[in-house]
């Protein structure tokens, strides 16, 4: 049975149970999955118009889902692109806050070999008392090189490895208020039986910076119960500090198009050229992101373990049960993840895992393994299946990257700071120039971008910025921004591994 009618099944149960229609076209294409990988035949979707549900979980606008929407065009050498209004630096009719962001997205089919790697499984099963390494027996692991190259230690982890509570030596530590930073899994929250995760000061404990040494762990904020914490780590020095950007026809940079560049290698960032470029491995959606009023003052948009996360190729309803892919993104390989915790090989806490809504997720973690496991782009439909709504509850498509933009005016007594959360890499520039590092693989982490601060130092006016030219009129005689002058933030989101997604962002 194909994947699209498995799909066609899926959609079929989802119509059932809350009334919506399935996807239901199917086409072959084949796709590269790196130099050092196999070539595979799989069936995908494609861009006929579907049906899905009205009340998406996240769901985004569609300004043009086609691959070659804002492609750019290559003459004498010169990244030029089609429109010249595009170049604008200050922007006509935009808003002064930011109220949404213009987006792209790529879906990366299941197998990509930068996404889904277990890199932290994958270090303890050959360091830890419970060696299990003989067990990684699932498709694109024991038998891929690239996989097998990248565990080695030290020579392949030192490469390719991410900084994480297990191997903090590759990672750079969140810190709040100079403490060290933990997340975990929590119960009894809000005075009832319920799971939730977040950080430790959030939900559990104030004492952020004894939580370390405290061996009692006491929790007694807005949960009672401790399952599991950890400190955060994040994977830095990953991209260049500045953004490139192509030349519109009246020789301006085209902000809607950044070329983003990689650093250095680590965490398995080894074709990170491909990761938010337009390219046969990835499929292009542009769109826009509308955000909501997260207080009085702010918008932005707040997904994370709690509520589903963010997935914005799927159309999901109110119970967060999977209907369909988004049928405003249709240009996408569809549903290929199960946002459960399911390493390929014999891990040793399977069976003990819960989901947020207390369902054991041992089943369907041991149902997509039979089917294939993470790697194969059928499994996790076929697992779905198997197991019905839980399954729906944890049916995605996770393996996107996205882009967004947004211009902005600054206020200089506003007090503005930008706040984010991402679980994997997010980047965020503010004119063309790094403000914000969560790159690599790793639990949810968050940071700031204080614009007065940015203003301060003249973020962006620098020799080598690649806005400096614009900053005539922008910048006071000290060179500070200007009170009211225009300026533009760019972010840059991977979503890599299966588990779960979480993104928050504040503006």
């Amino acid at each position: 049975m194909n994947k699209i009618m498995r799909l066609g099944i899926v959609g079929l149960l989802a119509f059932a149970v809350f009334g919506c229609d399935s996807p239901s076209d199917a086409s072959r294409n084949k796709i590269l999955v790196g130099p050092e990988s196999d070539l595979q035949d799989d069936e995908d979707l494609q861009g006929d118009e579907q049906k899905g549900s009205s009340s998406s979980h996240g769901a985004i606008d569609s300004v043009d889902s086609s691959e070659d929407a804002g492609k750019v065009n290559s003459q004498d050498g010169e990244q030029k692109v089609s429109s010249s209004s595009r170049g604008a630096i200050d922007p006509v009719d935009a808003s002064e806050d930011i109220k949404e962001l213009e987006i792209v997205l790529r879906d990366f089919e299941a197998g990509y070999p930068d996404f889904d790697n277990f890199q932290s499984a994958a270090y303890a099963s050959q360091t830890s008392a419970y060696k299990n390494f003989d067990t990684w027996v699932y498709p694109g692991y024991a038998d891929n090189a690239d996989w097998m190259a990248r565990r080695e230690i030290p020579g392949g982890y030192a490469t390719y490895g991410c900084g994480n509570h297990k191997t903090p030596e590759y990672g750079t530590p969140v810190l709040e208020n100079s403490a060290q930073v933990w997340y975990g899994e929590f119960r009894f929250c809000d005075e009832v039986d319920t799971l939730m995760r977040g950080f430790v000061h959030d939900l559990c404990s104030d004492a952020i910076e004894d939580w370390g040494s405290d061996s009692t762990h006491q929790c007694n904020k807005r949960c009672h119960g401790l399952l599991w914490s950890e400190r955060v780590y994040i994977t830095s020095n990953m991209v260049k500090p500045v953004l490139s950007f192509p030349k519109g026809e009246d020789g301006k940079p085209d902000l809607h198009e950044p070329n983003i560049a990689k650093a250095r290698d680590a965490c398995d960032n080894k074709y990170f050229e491909q990761w938010f470029t337009d390219n046969d491995l990835n499929k292009r959606s542009d769109g826009t992101l509308p955000l909501t009023s997260l207080d009085a003052n702010s918008m932005g948009i707040s997904y994370d373990w709690n509520n589903g996360g963010f997935y914005p190729l799927d159309s999901i309803s109110d119970r967060s049960e999977f209907v369909s892919i988004n049928p405003k993104y249709p240009n996408q390989f569809g549903p290929q993840s199960l946002t459960i915790y399911c390493p390929p090989y014999k891990y040793e806490y399977a069976s003990t895992q819960n989901d947020n809504r207390f369902a054991n997720t041992y089943g369907l973690c041991s149902e997509w393994l039979l089917n294939g496991g993470p790697r194969v782009g059928d499994a996790a439909i076929n697992a779905a299946m198997a197991v019905n709504i839980i399954g729906l509850w944890h049916l995605r498509n996770a393996g996107y990257t996205m882009m967004g933009y947004a211009p902005f005016k600054y206020k200089k007594d506003a007090g503005k700071v930008f706040e984010f959360t991402s679980q994997d890499d997010l980047w965020v520039f503010v004119d063309g120039v790094l403000a914000l590092d969560l790159g690599g693989t790793h639990l949810p982490a968050r940071g700031k971008v204080d614009l007065k601060s940015l203003a301060s130092e003249g973020h962006g006016c620098h020799a080598g910025d690649p806005l400096k030219d614009y900053c005539e009129g922008r910048v006071d005689d000290k060179g500070a921004w200007k009170d009211g002058s225009w300026h533009h933030i760019h972010i840059f989101y991977a979503n890599r591994s299966s588990e779960g997604s979480a993104l928050y962002l504040k503006f």
